[in-house]
């Protein structure tokens, strides 16, 4: 019995001991990152790519890399990590919805309670069998903000989960939650300064002091929202099916809508445009309203200003018009 006991403990320090050691991935140099619809920030790899889009930010090294999380029978083994603003819900139930889901595929590790930019985040660890051989560990971090929460994600297949943990440790603690200033002014200037949205069917220039107010997408393909310093002084976009139709069966469809007080012909990136003025059920505010028409999909664009400033508002919001590149 001692030989055997003595050969079984040999045996189990001779198989640790011959265990190949995970490299841990070094920080190295950092890119910045802020989004541009919410205005979070957080640091990634130099040599990594953003892969995702306004309010879903996906880094990874590659597109090789991310398809592996999607399908593990294609793609690169690496890590990746997804950072989502979430809205409509309070933390905790966003927090179990997702554990819920999670449940179907992956093992969950008990909650713990994190500190992050300031706040006390709650972190949820899981592990899903992809393969015989291999499997997905992550955790997903719930940070409560102002107007959202924000869901930071951080992912590995296989090896490299524990591989790139000083990484994900490095951006964890680089994410910075954005700044709510309330602006109230009523001699408001659009700012020189003009940052880049960028979605699936345009990008636009904007002034960086409008800031983005969260909207129900409801059955739109996007929706967003500009504002300066006033409800009433806005920039409002919203995309949806075109049914095959042209621009001007679909400005048929949609003139009547608005009690006109005024109409017209343009060009948005060199494509056929028509616009209306109108006035909407609020005192001293006026609106334009475009409608423009490109890959099956329309893009419509409404400006709002308060009609005593117009000659404030009007030019800032059209030159956003103005820079509009369509996809």
């Amino acid at each position: 019995m001692k030989n055997i006991l003595l050969f079984c403990f040999v045996f189990f320090f001779a198989v640790v001991g011959c265990q190949k050691k995970v490299e841990k991935v070094p920080v190295g140099e950092m890119n910045d990152y802020k989004d541009p619809a919410y205005g979070f920030k957080i640091k990634y790899p130099k040599d990594w790519l953003q892969l995702g889009t306004a309010g879903k930010a996906l880094f990874c090294k590659s597109q090789e890399v991310a398809n592996k999380f999607l399908d593990p029978r294609t793609g690169e083994e690496g890590a990746e990590v997804t950072v989502e603003v979430m809205h409509g819900r309070a933390v905790d139930s966003l927090i179990n919805a997702s554990k819920e889901d999670l449940k179907q595929i992956a093992q969950l590790k008990p909650d713990e309670k994190v500190a992050v930019a300031s706040k006390q985040a709650t972190k949820v660890s899981y592990s899903i069998r992809v393969t015989s051989k291999a499997n997905i560990d992550g955790y997903n971090i719930y940070v409560p903000g102002d107007t959202a929460v924000y869901r930071l994600e951080f992912a590995g297949y296989g090896e490299q989960y524990p591989a790139h943990s000083l990484v994900f440790d490095a951006m964890l603690a680089s994410f910075e939650l954005p700044v709510v200033v309330a602006k109230r002014s009523e001699t408001w200037q659009a700012s020189p300064n003009f940052e880049k949205y960028t979605s699936d069917y345009f990008t636009m220039q904007y002034a960086d002091n409008l800031n983005f107010v969260s909207q129900n997408k409801g059955d739109k393909d996007l929706v967003i929202e500009m504002r300066a310093d006033r409800q009433d002084c806005s920039i409002h976009v919203d995309v949806f099916g075109a049914k095959k139709l042209p621009v001007e069966k679909v400005w048929e469809q949609n003139k009547g809508k608005y009690k006109a007080k005024g109409t017209g012909e343009t060009t948005i990136d060199g494509a056929k445009a028509y616009w209306v003025d109108y006035s909407p059920p609020v005192k001293d505010v006026s609106s334009r309203a475009y409608f423009v028409v490109k890959n099956d999909k329309v893009v419509r664009i409404t400006i709002n200003w308060f009609v005593p400033q117009k000659d404030i508002y009007f030019p800032a919001f059209e030159k956003c018009v103005n820079s509009i590149k369509l996809k």
